[in-house]
C-alpha cells in the first residue's frame, strides 16, 4: 500500500502547500523568457493544466491498468508502475533549477499515471492474495493508505517542513520515497494466484 494507493492520496495533498509558490516561478520564468510578465488569468490558466493533468494522467493509468495487470501480472505491474512515479520526481525536483514550469505539468500527468494504475491494480492484488478469512479487512486497507497519505502529505506540507519558498520542488519529488520502499519491499512478496492459475496456467506456482 506504501507505494500503491498511498501515493494517491499523497500526491493530491502535496500540490496544495506550494501553490503561490509555483505560480510565482511560473510568472518568473515567463518573464525571463519573454521579457514581460504574465497576466493574472494566464498564471490562473496555466496553474489550471498543471492541476488537471492529475487526473488527467489517472485516467490513462486506470486505462492501462487492465491490460498490465494481465501481461505483467499484479505483482509486476506494480513495480513497473513506480517508474512513473520516480520521472515525475525528476522532472519536479530539477523544474526550478531547469526554469521549466512544463516540466511539472509533465510530472503530475505521470504522478496520475502512477495512481491510476495504483488504485486498479493494488485492490485487486491484495483481493486475490489474502486468507480467505481476511480478504475483506486486507482489501479495505487500500482506503486506509489513501486517507493516511492524504495526511502525511499535508504534514509534508507544511512551511516548518518541506512547504516553504525555497523547498517545494523537494515537496514535489518527495514522492520517489515511497515508490523506492515499494520496490525494495514487493519483490519479497508472492505474486496473485489468481494471476498464475487463470491468466498463465501455472497450477504448481498458483498452490
Amino acid at each position: 500500500g506504501i507505494g500503491g494507493t498511498f501515493q494517491y492520496g499523497y500526491n493530491i495533498s502535496i500540490i496544495n502547500a506550494p501553490t503561490s509558490y509555483i505560480q510565482m516561478f511560473m510568472n518568473e520564468t515567463w518573464l525571463e523568457r519573454t521579457g514581460a510578465p504574465l497576466e493574472s488569468d494566464m498564471i490562473l490558466l496555466l496553474w489550471s493544466f498543471t492541476v488537471s493533468a492529475y487526473p488527467l494522467g489517472g485516467l490513462t493509468g486506470a486505462v492501462v491498468a487492465g491490460p498490465m495487470a494481465i501481461m505483467l501480472g499484479r505483482k509486476m505491474s506494480l513495480l513497473v508502475n513506480n517508474v512513473f512515479v520516480i520521472v515525475a520526481a525528476v522532472l519536479s525536483g530539477f523544474s526550478q533549477t531547469a526554469k521549466s514550469f512544463e516540466m511539472i505539468m509533465l510530472s503530475r500527468f505521470f504522478t496520475g499515471v502512477n495512481a491510476g494504475v495504483s488504485m486498479n491494480i493494488q485492490p485487486m492484488y491484495l483481493a486475490e492474495s489474502a486468507p480467505k478469512k481476511l480478504r475483506g479487512a486486507v482489501a479495505l486497507t487500500s482506503a486506509s493508505f489513501t486517507a493516511l497519505g492524504l495526511v502525511l502529505g499535508q504534514v509534508v506540507g507544511l512551511r516548518e517542513l518541506l512547504g516553504g519558498e525555497e523547498s517545494w520542488p523537494f515537496l514535489l519529488a518527495s514522492n520517489a520515497v515511497p515508490a523506492l520502499i515499494q520496490l525494495m519491499a514487493l519483490p519479497w512478496f508472492p505474486e496473485s494466484p489468481r494471476y498464475l492459475l487463470i491468466d498463465r496456467g501455472d497450477r504448481e506456482s498458483c498452490i
